[in-house]
């Protein structure tokens, strides 16, 4: 296989006897529920329920394989080490073991499946996307050429998709639901206990979820990266919310940001990101599918 690989991105392995039952009670998403062919999103929050993490979990017999952003590997990976105890698996940084790569077409016919090969190699299909369904390869057998090209080509494609994810300057500022974590099917309501669970699962059952992410095109000469705030014209006491994901893509920045749903579908509400190298507008829709609903509706983007 010819691909120029994920510069952004690395690889968590879990593997051992307990593998699967010790990720059940850590992760957002039912581990022990899923098959080899299956590609899931999975949260690692905190006691609070605030996101330390978010993956693309893949799994093979007892090896779990869960894809996030490289430069939060390592805390994930103490993080995870210190509740093992006397389970029997082993988590390590497997960024080095195998590399990443963007798919910009899959041939899967299903949405978040995963192909595995005879060399252990695997490719997952994320959501139809512009007439094809992009993924991305985990890929143990070769070395490939890193290059931001394929991130920006990649995180555009989530971004396309609403799929947030956390990254350095996002680590422990959202609950789920603020990313639309429950909506791109990263949280199960019925798996059991995990660190956060009962926060997370009373903002799911008890009233409205009041803030979710959008997406968003950023003008103006400002750089906007991930863990900004937005500020929304008229009220300059607080920002309304905050920047979750940020790419550029052939000059033009593409942004998740996270805010009050209210303020979001004003009609005539203009959003900004200031700093003192200047501000940027950004441009607000929504993502493709309903904000209002709760739980997975993700089939239907």
């Amino acid at each position: 296989m010819s691909a120029l690989f994920l510069s952004r991105w690395g690889v968590i392995g879990v593997d051992g006897d307990d593998a699967i039952s010790f990720l059940q009670s850590q992760l957002s998403n039912d581990v022990a529920g899923m098959s080899e062919s299956q590609l899931r999103l999975a949260g690692l929050c905190t006691a609070k329920g605030r996101l330390l993490g978010s993956f693309f979990i893949l799994r093979q017999g007892k090896q779990v394989f869960m894809v996030c952003r490289k430069e939060i590997v390592p805390a994930l990976v103490k993080r995870l080490n210190m509740f093992v105890l006397r389970s029997k698996c082993k988590v390590r940084d497997s960024s080095a073991e195998f590399q990443v790569a963007y798919v910009a077409a899959t041939d899967m016919a299903r949405p978040m499946q995963v192909e595995w090969d005879e060399h252990g190699n695997a490719t997952g299909s994320l959501r139809a996307l512009g007439g094809v369904t992009p993924g991305f390869s985990l890929i143990a057998d070769e070395q490939g050429t890193a290059d931001t090209q394929a991130d920006d080509a990649f995180e555009f494609a989530l971004q396309q998709l609403g799929i947030a994810y956390v990254s350095q300057p996002t680590v422990e500022m959202f609950v789920p639901q603020a990313i639309n974590f429950d909506l791109v099917g990263g949280v199960s309501f019925s798996k059991g206990c995990y660190p956060g669970q009962e926060i997370v699962a009373r903002s799911h059952y008890l009233g409205k979820v009041k803030r979710r992410v959008f997406k968003a095109t950023a003008s103006g000469d400002l750089v906007v990266a991930a863990g900004q705030d937005v500020w929304l014209a008229g009220k300059d006491n607080e920002p309304a919310g905050v920047v979750a994901t940020s790419v550029k893509l052939n000059g033009q920045q593409h942004l998740l940001i996270e805010l009050p749903v209210d303020d979001a579908e004003q009609p005539n509400a203009i959003f900004r990101v200031k700093s003192e190298a200047g501000e940027a507008v950004l441009q607000v829709t929504p993502p493709p599918y309903d904000v209002h609903q709760k739980g997975n509706v993700f089939e239907t983007a």
